[in-house]
């Protein structure tokens, strides 16, 4: 890793220890060095629908995170000596653990779909995407997916009809409009089926196409919104208020987090029972749900991979792209390399598994972990 002006100016007396840290003669450390260089830099994600909110919890904790002392005198008139926030290279006091050193700010923009923030992404956009899909087979060779949490979809009508359980033949039945009539469905009245399609963009369309093996928005039998879209995923209000699709008859696919965090956007959604199985947070961590996905921060192989043999995230050490990789990083980390929260008291990974609950998402199992608690996917 490259070294930068902290040792010149904040370690004036510094000394490089190992390779990884540095100690001034006063005896301060600073943090290793990756991704920081005393800027702070303004970075901006776009993408999936379904990992926003986990996202905006996360970037608030990392906006908040522990860093570097900062300049806070009354700017100077002149904006070339503008300082107010930067990093101190002077009497710092900090240590090897922190969170932010840059006070780096990140924001995500609205929603757009996983596949149209990937493509912002690639074509430089954006600094990094939010995905509920993994990498496509070819096309997306510059890219790291870092799964840092597990889903699964759920089948869901509304509407008067009880929810029972669809085998995977049945749900491919339904969606390549061969199996159209609800009496087809164990223990369930007649009744024409509406299964509705969604927004092409959608990462949650993209990984239940893979488990259809083929195209659920395509066949003859597909129902959209009386506008003519397909409606964005995860949110039932438009399909309730639509005065074309039958409420009784209408079948449609979500996130099971979604569902289990956001009682306003799933109203009266049910879900069902695929093959016997309930998505709970067991069935999805051991993969005996039978659709199951990982939950994606994608950033570029530049900005942030792994070093060879190791576990150890590298990558750019300046600008967005350094500031990409701290948030890998702290994404990433394991419990015993956070710190805690300066306005909590509370450690960021405690913080964070907060968030986990409260989008309705768990931690990738340990199992299936290869950096830090986070699973690296690269793009092909």
């Amino acid at each position: 890793m490259k070294l930068k002006s902290l040792i010149g100016a904040a370690l004036v007396a510094g000394t490089l220890l190992s390779g990884t840290a540095m100690t001034s003669m006063a005896g301060a450390t600073a943090p290793e060095p990756s991704g920081w260089d005393d800027v702070n830099d303004r970075v901006v994600g776009t993408g999936s629908d379904t990992t926003y909110p986990f996202m905006q919890r996360a970037e608030l904790l990392f906006n908040q995170a522990t860093g570097c002392d900062t300049d806070n005198a009354s700017p100077a008139a002149s904006p070339a000596t503008y300082n107010l926030g930067k990093c101190l290279t002077v009497g710092q006091n900090a240590t090897n653990v922190l969170g932010n050193w840059d006070h780096d700010v990140f924001a995500s923009t609205y929603p757009t779909g996983s596949s149209a923030g990937v493509t912002a992404l690639k074509n430089g956009q954006v600094d990094y995407a939010r995905s509920s899909r993994g990498p496509k087979s070819t096309g997306e060779s510059a890219l790291n997916f870092w799964a840092f949490g597990k889903d699964g979809l759920i089948m869901v009508t509304w509407g008067n009809r009880t929810p029972g359980n669809l085998t995977k033949a049945e749900i491919q039945g339904i969606y390549n409009c061969t199996i159209t009539d609800w009496s087809s469905i164990a223990g369930q009245a007649a009744g024409t089926i509406e299964p509705v399609g969604m927004n092409a963009s959608s990462g949650t369309k993209a990984t239940f196409d893979t488990y259809l093996g083929f195209d659920a928005n395509s066949g003859a039998c597909k129902k959209s919104l009386t506008t003519g879209a397909y409606p964005f995923e995860n949110d039932l209000k438009p399909l309730v208020a639509d005065t074309v699709i039958s409420q009784d008859n209408g079948i449609w696919w979500m996130s099971a987090a979604a569902y289990k965090a956001f009682s306003y956007q799933r109203q009266t959604a049910a879900a069902w029972t695929v093959d016997g199985k309930s998505a709970t947070a067991g069935t999805i961590a051991n993969n005996t749900y039978p659709i199951t996905r990982f939950i994606y921060h994608v950033t570029k192989k530049t900005d942030a991979t792994a070093a060879a043999a190791s576990a150890e995230i590298t990558g750019a050490d300046t600008g967005p792209g350094g500031a990409v990789r701290e948030l890998t990083e702290f994404m990433c980390k394991p419990s015993a390399s956070h710190t805690n929260n300066d306005y909590s008291g509370k450690s960021n990974y405690i913080e964070l598994g907060t968030a986990y609950t409260q989008t309705g998402f768990i931690r990738v199992p340990a199992a299936e972990q290869t950096n830090g608690i986070c699973k690296l996917v690269p793009g092909a």
